[in-house]
């Protein structure tokens, strides 16, 4: 049964209360750029055990936020983080630190981090093994880990779409025993609201699908409503998140920061039987052209709360993602649950029962502006299609 977590950040105060209050969500995935060590141990053991800390190492020389309270963090341990001077006795120390630290607070398993690489570098598996997953492995022998050990990886969309690339990756993965899963977070070099990358979409599932294969878990983080989509190839765990950066992966968060303002984006809901996020200004012209607004929205109290007369819609405001994580829950869980048929067709006939829906409105004269309009349904039902034809599904 694949797993909902939830992607922790800068109001990871929401996913927390949306899980105690709604039952929105399996778990969560920790991130310390965010949450100081005090705030991670205040989350509730019943909840950490069955979830995940991220180190985010992603840019190991720049310790962004409350990544600076984490003695672990290659920036902070060497004083400044460079990889001609990052040392085997550094390596080490930082392995031992931070799955200490993991262990301290009795996670559901232990994560060797990564770094971030553009492109397809020739040496990405060198660097990595070098840098972090030999270190880890060592420092999980010497400690005694007897948790599952995870893998975290940043995979750039060449890299899911070469063949050849991906089988080298996959093939070095499974050839470390001590290894239970991966962690994968996928970088898109020109990301959209929603994944539309057919060759990608293809390129993450079959990734997903080789590694069950072997008896390899599988997480992927920072996920939006694709989660849905990669339900087909039964991953242990996808994500959802509050902000856009917390389902779309982005360096941003993690760069040093010079201070500048940036404008907000429009506030948005998501309608679960669109399949997307729908800027908040269109909701009332949905609602004059289909018969009962709440079979697209639902009727959660945070809808009730959203569409008050005196309501101030704002991308800062917690209703819209709070309902978000009720409604895409309820969602999540009811495909997944699906009796009498697959999985993949249920996930199938909702792509196009979304697609179909977007196609009624444009029809009945809503234009909807780019990025909202359900541009990527179309491909995701090919990507699916293809993907079942290359696994005999």
């Amino acid at each position: 049964m694949t797993q909902l977590l939830h992607q922790l950040g800068h109001r990871y105060q929401w996913s927390l209360a949306s899980i105690a209050e709604d039952n929105a969500g399996d778990g969560v995935i920790v991130g310390p750029r965010y949450m100081e060590p005090s705030k991670v141990a205040s989350i509730p053991y019943a909840l950490r055990y069955r979830s995940l800390f991220d180190p985010q190492f992603f840019l190991p020389n720049t310790a962004a936020g409350k990544l600076r309270e984490y003695s672990f963090f290659p920036d902070i341990l060497s004083d400044g983080f460079s990889t001609a001077e990052w040392s085997v006795d550094s390596a080490s120390e930082c392995a031992d630190r931070c799955l200490e630290f993991q262990l301290s607070m009795e996670f559901g398993a232990v994560v060797i981090p990564t770094r971030f690489y553009e492109g397809m570098p020739s040496n990405f598996i060198t660097e990595q093994e070098s840098q972090f997953v030999h270190p880890f492995l060592n420092s999980a022998e010497r400690l005694g880990v007897d948790t599952a050990i995870y893998l975290q990886l940043i995979l750039t969309d060449q890299m899911l779409k070469d063949q050849t690339y991906k089988t080298e990756i996959l093939n070095w993965i499974t050839s470390f025993t001590e290894l239970s899963g991966v962690y994968l977070i996928v970088h898109v070099h020109n990301r959209t609201k929603q994944i539309g990358d057919i060759d990608l979409l293809i390129g993450l599932l079959s990734f997903i699908s080789a590694l069950k294969r072997v008896g390899m878990g599988i997480v992927i983080g920072y996920t939006n409503t694709e989660s849905l989509l990669l339900l087909c190839a039964e991953p242990d765990a996808v994500t959802m998140g509050s902000y856009e950066n917390l389902r779309m992966f982005s360096l941003r968060a993690f760069e040093d920061q010079d201070g500048s303002a940036t404008r907000g984006p429009n506030a948005r809901i998501y309608i679960p039987r669109l399949l997307d996020w729908v800027e908040y200004q269109y909701i009332g012209a949905i609602a004059r052209v289909v018969s009962d607004l709440d079979d697209y929205i639902g009727n959660d109290g945070y809808r009730m709360r959203m569409f008050q007369p005196t309501y101030n819609w704002h991308f800062t405001k917690p209703e819209p993602y709070k309902h978000y994580f009720k409604s895409f829950s309820d969602q999540f869980h009811r495909l997944h649950a699906s009796s009498g048929t697959s999985p993949v067709d249920s996930i199938l006939a909702e792509c196009q029962q979304a697609l179909n829906d977007f196609e009624a409105l444009r029809e009945a004269g809503i234009v909807f502006p780019p990025s909202s309009g359900g541009e990527h349904l179309a491909n995701w039902i090919t990507a699916i299609n293809l993907w079942r034809r290359e696994e005999n599904l």
